[in-house]
């Protein structure tokens, strides 16, 4: 029989995989907590949860039964290409114009997988370097894959996948990568595969990154943010901020993103794709005269708004950004995910009441946009205004109990309707 939510065993449980793991589990998620606990359990030898529970507490957990406990309590919902949406925007968006960019130069990429699980999401990186490159193998193509739980990496460096990493189909863009093995497996191209190198590492409690978490063009950490308390989910972004080389990506979950930005750093927008990118210093330059046959530039038509939309990193482009918004606001009056859109770019300046302003005017235009719901209760949690803050979580809760789980919410950046409702459940209950 399972304790009630008072009972103190679980507010210490959770104290001590918060501190000794980095997962958070705040009193409206014991009850996850306790079903990642009875998995322990058996895998340890313990009769339940509750056993479980307390040989953590007393600190009898050694370093063998910390990695049970964090195999048991991560999330590990993977395969490969997830969401190919977003794989098609870190192509176009991000990977193609870099590989342009050096290719002339270093030939270098440097990507990094945090939070890669069983290794789907690396490879796939991978895989999608290697068809936009077909001279891949003249590239020095650092992919760099952590993730705290050491079982996991070591499936993930053989490199071999049942139906299940592939329970989507066959992705295009894997065509040719993953080779057939008896059995129904997959294997990942050798090749491929001796460009990933996988590390542990607990974004959490490890004080150190790898030594190649260094200048990094591209991050990718999704759905683990939302896994970490509020002060320690701010260290991490400043410390994988430290990690990106100036102008670089960091691609989170879009909710996964503070409202009121980061530090060093800018949201960008670029053809839907939604993520934070290291600001660089403005370049200092000799004044020249402009010759007299070059062109204007001309700025976008609002009908070209949305594939215009972006934030250069280098230039003091969030005017120019949020002008492009308001341009496509006018030209589609309709479509709500524009002042969401704007509420962003509002926030991240400092311009709360604006941002409100903006994200009622997307639920004016369609009540049931959930992001502006969940935008707007954590707006109102961070100014003490709790009633108005559960109103607006509640709300969006009862729109995602009526979705299928695994339904992406449309502009979200590939955030399924189950992982939205975590995280607002992990707000709601004292994040």
């Amino acid at each position: 029989m399972r304790d009630g939510p008072g009972d103190g065993l679980w507010d210490a449980a959770s104290r001590w995989v918060e501190a000794q793991i980095g997962l958070h589990f705040p009193p409206g998620q014991w009850l996850d907590l306790q079903r990642g606990l009875d998995a322990a359990a058996v895998r340890l030898g313990l009769s339940h949860a509750r056993a479980c529970a307390e040989r953590l507490v007393q600190g009898a957990c050694g370093a063998a039964e910390r990695e049970v406990l964090a195999d048991c309590l991560g999330v590990r919902e993977t395969y490969f290409f997830r969401d190919p949406l977003l794989f098609d925007q870190l192509a176009q968006q991000v990977l193609a114009p870099l590989a342009a960019a050096r290719r002339a130069s270093t030939r270098e990429l440097r990507l990094w997988s945090a939070g890669c699980a069983t290794g789907e999401e690396p490879y796939s990186l991978a895989m999608l370097v290697a068809n936009l490159l077909p001279d891949w193998r003249d590239w020095r193509m650092t992919i760099l894959a952590t993730d705290l739980n050491a079982g996991a990496l070591e499936r993930a460096r053989a490199g071999v996948y049942g139906p299940w990493s592939l329970r989507g189909g066959m992705p295009e863009a894997a065509a040719g990568w993953l080779r057939p093995r008896p059995g129904g497996l997959h294997e990942v191209h050798p090749g491929l595969r001796e460009r990933v190198r996988f590390e542990p590492l607990n974004l959490v409690t490890d004080r150190a990154f790898p030594a190649a978490a260094a200048a990094m063009d591209l991050i990718v950490c999704r759905n683990v943010l939302m896994y970490f308390a509020p002060a320690r989910r701010a260290a991490v972004l400043q410390r994988l901020r430290e990690a990106l080389a100036e102008g670089g990506w960091l691609v989170t979950n879009p909710v996964e993103i503070p409202a009121g930005g980061v530090p060093g750093m800018t949201v960008a927008m670029s053809g839907g794709l939604i993520a934070l990118r290291r600001a660089a210093p403005p370049a200092v330059e000799k004044p020249e005269p402009l010759p007299a046959s070059r062109p204007r530039r001309r700025s976008p038509p609002a009908a070209a708004a949305a594939s215009a939309l972006r934030i250069e990193a280098a230039e003091p482009a969030a005017d120019d950004e949020e002008t492009r918004c308001r341009a496509a606001m006018a030209n589609d009056k309709l479509d709500p995910q524009w002042p969401y859109l704007l509420s962003c770019i509002l926030s991240e300046r400092g311009a709360i009441d604006e941002a409100i302003t903006a994200l009622q005017r997307a639920l004016f235009l369609a009540p049931d946009h959930v992001l502006s719901r969940f935008a707007l209760g954590s707006i109102a949690a961070r100014q003490g205004k709790v009633a108005a803050s559960e109103r607006h979580f509640a709300a969006a809760r009862a729109h995602l109990e009526s979705l299928p789980k695994e339904e992406v919410i449309a502009g979200s950046g590939g955030v399924t309707a189950g992982e939205l409702e975590r995280v607002i459940r992990l707000r709601d209950g004292g994040v």
